[in-house]
C-alpha cells in the first residue's frame, strides 16, 4: 500500500506489529518476539541508565523510535539514542538519533533490511553510530560514521561494546550474546 509521510504520521495501527514505510510503501512486521526483546533488554537498561546519570548528554532513548530516512522512508530501529545538541529542539521523525541499536531477527528479510538496506539509508543521514546485535552469529557489529561508509568494528561474547560518544559506557555482551 502506497503511503504519503503525512499519512504514515498520523495512521492508527494494529498493536503489536509494527510498521515501517520503504519507499513510500507500508511494509507491516511481526512484532518481536521473546528472544529479540531479551537480547535488546541489557542495551535499553544500560542506555537508560546512562541517561539517568548524564542527563546534561543524552536527550532522550526510545524504543521503537521512529526516524524519516527519506522522503520517503519511514524507520523504526529497536533503540533510538539522542544526544544533546544541535538537533535538540527537532523532533521525530525528522531528529536523527545519534546512536541506532538493531537486534537482528531470523526472518532473512528482516536481517537483509538491518545489514544492507538500514545501513546505507542511517548512513546517509549520518548517523553516527549504528549497532546491530546479531544473536545467531554471536556477534556485534559495531558501525561508527565516516565519510564513504562506517568504520567497522566486530565483536563476540567475550568483548564489551563501547561507545565512542558515551565516555565510560560499557555492555558485557556475554549476556546478550550467550
Amino acid at each position: 500500500m502506497r503511503l504519503s509521510a503525512n499519512d504514515f504520521s498520523s495512521a492508527d495501527f494494529q498493536e503489536p506489529f509494527i510498521y515501517e514505510r520503504v519507499r513510500g510503501r507500508l511494509v507491516v512486521m511481526t512484532p518481536s518476539g521473546p528472544e529479540h526483546r531479551k537480547a535488546a533488554r541489557p542495551f535499553y537498561r544500560e542506555l537508560c541508565a546512562y541517561w539517568q546519570q548524564h542527563q546534561n548528554l543524552v536527550d532522550a532513548v526510545d524504543v521503537e523510535g521512529w526516524v524519516a530516512t527519506s522522503e520517503h522512508d519511514d524507520r523504526i530501529p529497536d533503540i533510538c539514542m539522542y544526544l544533546s545538541g544541535e538537533m535538540s529542539d527537532q523532533d521525530v521523525p525528522h531528529r536523527v538519533p545519534d546512536l541506532i541499536f538493531e537486534f537482528v531477527s531470523t526472518n532473512r528479510s528482516d536481517q537483509e533490511r538491518d545489514y544492507i538496506d538500514k545501513r546505507e539509508e542511517y548512513h546517509r543521514i549520518r548517523v553516527q553510530e549504528y549497532v546491530i546485535v546479531d544473536r545467531l552469529k554471536r556477534q556485534a557489529l559495531v558501525l561508527t560514521w565516516q565519510a564513504g561508509d562506517f568504520a567497522e568494528r566486530v565483536l563476540g561474547p567475550a568483548d564489551a561494546y563501547t561507545a565512542q560518544l558515551l565516555a565510560g559506557f560499557s555492555i558485557d555482551l556475554a549476556e546478550v550474546l550467550g
